[in-house]
C-alpha cells in the first residue's frame, strides 16, 4: 500500500525566515517562483516546469505563527496541467523537489533540520499504537468477512479496537482505514479456490467501506462522550 510521502523542516523563526527569502536563490532552471501569486505572502512556492515529472506546484505554508511549533512542512503538491496527481506522481515530484532544491539548500544551511522524504510504504504504527494494531489484527483475522462486524464476537473485537484508538488519541481517517483494510500486500490475498469467509486476507471493498464508515461514526460519538460526560463519570480521567 503506497501513501503520500512527507517532507518536514525543523527549526526556529530565524531559520525559517531565512529559508523563506533565500531558497529561491538556488532554484535550478526547471523550477520557478510563481511571481504574482498572492499565496507567496504566506507560502514558499515552487513550480516545476521541466520534463522529468508532471508540471506541478509544491507549497510550504509559512503564514503567521506557523513556526511556533518549530516545524513547517510540504503541505501540498498540485498539478498545473491536469486535474489530479496519482500517489506515485506526487511522490516523484516530492523526491525531485528534495533532490534538486531542499538537499542543496540544506547543505548550505546546516541549522535547518530536514526530516524526509518519508517512505511511500504504509506503516500503520505511524497512525495507531501497537496495542490498537494488535486489536485490529485480531479482529481482521477472526472476523467473518462476509458480515463485517455484525456477529457479537466480531463486534466486541471491533469495538475493542475502536475504543483503543480513541483512548490513545491516535486515529485513522476514513480513507486511510478503508485503504488499509483492503491492502492485500499487508493482510494477504484470498485464494480463488477458497470458499471460506474467515482467515488472513484483506477485506473486500464493500465491507471495508462499511467498516470505515462505522469507525468514523463511532469515534465521533466516543470523542463527544469523553468531552461532554467522560470526566463527570470518571471515564475521561
Amino acid at each position: 500500500m503506497h501513501v503520500y510521502k512527507e517532507l518536514n523542516f525543523i527549526g526556529n523563526k530565524e531559520i525559517f525566515d531565512e529559508m523563506f527569502f533565500k531558497i529561491y536563490d538556488i532554484f535550478p532552471s526547471d523550477w520557478i517562483k510563481p511571481e504574482g501569486n498572492h499565496l507567496l505572502n504566506n507560502y514558499i512556492l515552487a513550480d516545476y516546469i521541466g520534463n522529468k515529472v508532471p508540471h506541478a506546484e509544491v507549497s510550504i505554508y509559512y503564514g503567521e505563527e506557523s513556526w511556533r511549533d518549530g516545524v513547517i512542512r510540504v503541505g501540498n503538491i498540485v498539478p498545473l496541467e491536469k486535474d489530479q496527481l496519482s500517489i506515485d506522481e506526487y511522490n516523484e515530484i516530492l523526491d525531485l523537489f528534495y533532490k534538486e532544491i531542499i538537499k542543496p539548500y540544506g547543505e548550505m544551511n546546516k541549522k535547518l533540520r530536514i526530516i524526509g522524504p518519508t517512505s511511500e510504504q504504509f506503516d500503520p504504527l505511524k497512525y495507531i499504537t501497537e496495542e490498537a494494531l494488535e486489536k485490529l489484527t485480531n479482529f481482521c483475522n477472526l472476523a467473518n468477512k462476509s458480515t463485517g462486524s455484525t456477529h457479537p464476537c466480531d463486534e466486541q473485537r471491533w469495538f475493542d479496537f475502536i475504543c483503543q484508538t480513541v483512548d490513545d488519541n491516535k486515529l485513522f481517517d476514513y480513507d486511510m482505514l478503508f485503504k488499509f483494510l483492503t491492502d492485500e500486500d499487508y493482510w494477504g490475498r484470498k485464494k480463488e479456490s477458497s470458499i471460506g469467509v474467515i482467515g488472513k486476507f484483506a477485506w473486500n471493498e464493500e465491507n471495508a467501506e462499511e467498516l470505515a464508515s462505522e469507525y468514523e461514526n463511532y469515534v465521533r460519538i466516543l470523542q463527544y462522550y469523553k468531552k461532554t460526560r467522560g470526566k463527570v463519570n470518571g471515564y475521561g480521567e
